[in-house]
Protein backbone atom coordinates (compact mmCIF):
# COMPACT_ATOMS: atom_id res chain seq x y z
CA UNK A 1 0.00 0.00 0.00
CA UNK A 2 1.34 3.28 -1.07
CA UNK A 3 0.85 7.06 0.96
CA UNK A 4 -0.83 9.30 -1.63
CA UNK A 5 -0.94 13.05 -1.47
CA UNK A 6 -5.01 14.38 -0.86
CA UNK A 7 -6.08 15.74 -4.00
CA UNK A 8 -6.28 19.62 -3.75
CA UNK A 9 -9.25 21.49 -2.82
CA UNK A 10 -7.32 24.54 -4.26
CA UNK A 11 -7.58 25.73 -7.72
CA UNK A 12 -4.50 24.91 -10.46
CA UNK A 13 -4.02 28.76 -10.46
CA UNK A 14 -3.82 29.07 -7.16
CA UNK A 15 -1.51 26.07 -6.83
CA UNK A 16 1.32 27.18 -10.13
CA UNK A 17 1.16 30.59 -7.83
CA UNK A 18 2.36 28.41 -4.63
CA UNK A 19 4.39 26.54 -6.98
CA UNK A 20 6.52 29.25 -8.57
CA UNK A 21 6.74 31.20 -5.22
CA UNK A 22 4.65 34.07 -5.16
CA UNK A 23 4.35 36.16 -2.79
CA UNK A 24 1.35 36.23 -0.67
CA UNK A 25 -0.43 39.12 -2.18
CA UNK A 26 0.20 37.63 -5.75
CA UNK A 27 -1.92 34.57 -4.41
CA UNK A 28 -4.38 36.43 -2.12
CA UNK A 29 -5.37 38.20 -5.59
CA UNK A 30 -5.76 35.44 -7.38
CA UNK A 31 -7.75 33.54 -4.58
CA UNK A 32 -9.64 36.15 -3.70
CA UNK A 33 -11.04 36.91 -7.63
CA UNK A 34 -12.03 32.94 -7.73
CA UNK A 35 -13.69 33.10 -3.85
CA UNK A 36 -15.27 36.48 -4.08
CA UNK A 37 -15.54 36.88 -7.51
CA UNK A 38 -15.52 40.81 -8.85
CA UNK A 39 -18.64 42.51 -9.39
CA UNK A 40 -18.75 45.95 -10.63
CA UNK A 41 -22.01 46.55 -8.61
CA UNK A 42 -22.51 46.90 -5.06
CA UNK A 43 -24.41 43.56 -3.76
CA UNK A 44 -25.78 42.12 -0.25
CA UNK A 45 -23.21 39.49 0.82
CA UNK A 46 -24.61 36.34 2.41
CA UNK A 47 -23.94 38.29 6.31
CA UNK A 48 -26.07 41.31 4.62
CA UNK A 49 -23.02 43.26 4.25
CA UNK A 50 -22.78 45.56 0.70
CA UNK A 51 -19.77 44.83 -0.88
CA UNK A 52 -18.01 45.48 -4.23
CA UNK A 53 -15.23 44.35 -6.14
CA UNK A 54 -13.15 41.41 -4.49
CA UNK A 55 -14.87 41.65 -1.26
CA UNK A 56 -14.42 45.41 -0.06
CA UNK A 57 -16.77 45.98 1.89
CA UNK A 58 -15.47 49.72 3.73
CA UNK A 59 -18.07 52.88 2.50
CA UNK A 60 -19.90 50.17 0.48
CA UNK A 61 -23.54 51.64 -0.50
CA UNK A 62 -26.64 50.45 -1.86
CA UNK A 63 -26.29 51.28 -5.85
CA UNK A 64 -22.36 52.02 -6.10
CA UNK A 65 -20.59 51.12 -9.18
CA UNK A 66 -16.68 50.39 -9.59
CA UNK A 67 -14.70 50.29 -12.14
CA UNK A 68 -11.40 47.77 -12.84
CA UNK A 69 -9.46 50.51 -11.91
CA UNK A 70 -11.48 51.43 -8.72
CA UNK A 71 -11.17 47.39 -7.92
CA UNK A 72 -7.73 47.33 -8.28
CA UNK A 73 -6.90 50.61 -6.04
CA UNK A 74 -9.77 48.92 -3.40
CA UNK A 75 -7.65 45.95 -3.71
CA UNK A 76 -4.52 47.30 -3.01
CA UNK A 77 -5.77 49.25 -0.25
CA UNK A 78 -7.80 46.47 1.41
CA UNK A 79 -4.53 43.90 1.60
CA UNK A 80 -2.20 46.61 2.74
CA UNK A 81 -4.39 47.03 5.67
CA UNK A 82 -5.34 43.35 6.01
CA UNK A 83 -1.24 42.32 5.94
CA UNK A 84 -0.67 44.77 8.36
CA UNK A 85 -3.11 43.66 10.68
CA UNK A 86 -1.81 40.12 10.36
CA UNK A 87 1.50 40.56 10.93
CA UNK A 88 0.86 42.51 13.87
CA UNK A 89 -1.56 39.57 15.04
CA UNK A 90 0.69 36.69 14.08
CA UNK A 91 3.91 36.82 16.33
CA UNK A 92 5.56 33.20 14.23
CA UNK A 93 7.00 33.21 10.51
CA UNK A 94 4.80 32.14 8.33
CA UNK A 95 5.21 30.97 4.43
CA UNK A 96 3.73 33.26 1.72
CA UNK A 97 1.05 31.15 1.08
CA UNK A 98 0.09 30.81 5.06
CA UNK A 99 0.10 34.26 5.23
CA UNK A 100 -2.55 34.44 2.33
CA UNK A 101 -4.38 31.96 3.72
CA UNK A 102 -4.71 33.35 7.09
CA UNK A 103 -5.43 36.45 5.98
CA UNK A 104 -8.53 35.66 4.04
CA UNK A 105 -9.74 33.57 6.93
CA UNK A 106 -8.85 36.47 8.95
CA UNK A 107 -9.62 39.88 7.43
CA UNK A 108 -11.64 39.25 4.39
CA UNK A 109 -14.29 36.54 5.75
CA UNK A 110 -14.28 37.23 9.27
CA UNK A 111 -14.08 39.72 11.86
CA UNK A 112 -10.38 40.83 12.42
CA UNK A 113 -11.51 41.21 16.44
CA UNK A 114 -13.03 37.83 16.38
CA UNK A 115 -9.78 35.93 14.46
CA UNK A 116 -7.61 38.33 17.42
CA UNK A 117 -9.06 36.53 20.47
CA UNK A 118 -9.92 33.04 18.91
CA UNK A 119 -8.48 29.51 19.93
CA UNK A 120 -6.76 29.43 15.82
CA UNK A 121 -4.48 32.19 16.76
CA UNK A 122 -3.33 31.07 19.95
CA UNK A 123 -2.53 28.20 18.63
CA UNK A 124 -0.47 29.58 15.73
CA UNK A 125 1.43 31.71 17.97
CA UNK A 126 2.31 29.26 20.13
CA UNK A 127 3.75 27.43 16.54
CA UNK A 128 0.72 24.41 16.09
CA UNK A 129 0.50 25.67 12.88
CA UNK A 130 -1.25 22.36 11.62
CA UNK A 131 -3.46 22.50 15.06
CA UNK A 132 -4.03 25.97 13.97
CA UNK A 133 -5.22 25.50 10.39
CA UNK A 134 -7.39 22.77 11.41
CA UNK A 135 -9.22 25.42 13.93
CA UNK A 136 -10.72 27.12 10.72
CA UNK A 137 -12.73 24.29 9.64
CA UNK A 138 -14.76 25.24 13.07
CA UNK A 139 -15.55 28.65 11.56
CA UNK A 140 -19.00 27.67 9.47
CA UNK A 141 -21.49 30.03 11.09
CA UNK A 142 -22.90 33.22 10.14
CA UNK A 143 -24.78 35.40 12.11
CA UNK A 144 -27.82 37.29 10.27
CA UNK A 145 -30.20 39.86 12.02
CA UNK A 146 -29.50 37.55 15.41
CA UNK A 147 -29.79 34.52 14.21
CA UNK A 148 -27.36 32.28 13.62
CA UNK A 149 -26.75 29.75 10.73
CA UNK A 150 -25.01 26.75 10.18
CA UNK A 151 -23.56 26.92 6.80
CA UNK A 152 -23.37 23.09 6.52
CA UNK A 153 -26.88 22.46 7.14
CA UNK A 154 -28.41 20.94 3.26
CA UNK A 155 -30.69 23.58 1.36
CA UNK A 156 -28.82 26.27 3.57
CA UNK A 157 -27.96 29.00 0.29
CA UNK A 158 -27.14 32.01 2.69
CA UNK A 159 -23.56 31.01 3.18
CA UNK A 160 -23.14 27.27 1.81
CA UNK A 161 -19.98 28.47 0.17
CA UNK A 162 -18.50 28.75 3.70
CA UNK A 163 -17.50 24.90 4.37
CA UNK A 164 -14.96 24.37 1.03
CA UNK A 165 -13.77 27.98 1.05
CA UNK A 166 -12.27 27.37 4.77
CA UNK A 167 -10.99 23.73 3.04
CA UNK A 168 -8.80 26.39 1.12
CA UNK A 169 -7.96 28.62 3.60
CA UNK A 170 -7.02 25.95 5.78
CA UNK A 171 -5.04 24.03 2.90
CA UNK A 172 -3.25 27.07 1.97
CA UNK A 173 -2.34 28.08 6.09
CA UNK A 174 -0.56 24.98 5.76
CA UNK A 175 1.48 24.90 2.72
CA UNK A 176 5.19 25.76 2.47
CA UNK A 177 8.09 26.29 4.83
CA UNK A 178 7.67 29.26 6.81
CA UNK A 179 10.92 31.26 6.72
CA UNK A 180 13.49 30.79 9.32
CA UNK A 181 14.85 33.80 11.26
Amino acid sequence: MTDRLPVSTLSKAVLALVASGATAAVILSQFLGEEEGTKYQAYLDGAKVWTICKGHTQGVRPGQTATPADCERFFLSDIGVSFNLIDRLVKVPMSEPQRAGVTSFCTYNNSPANCASSTFLRKLNAGDRSGACNEMRRWVFITVDGQKFDCRTPGNTLCRGIPPRRERERELCLLGDPPQH
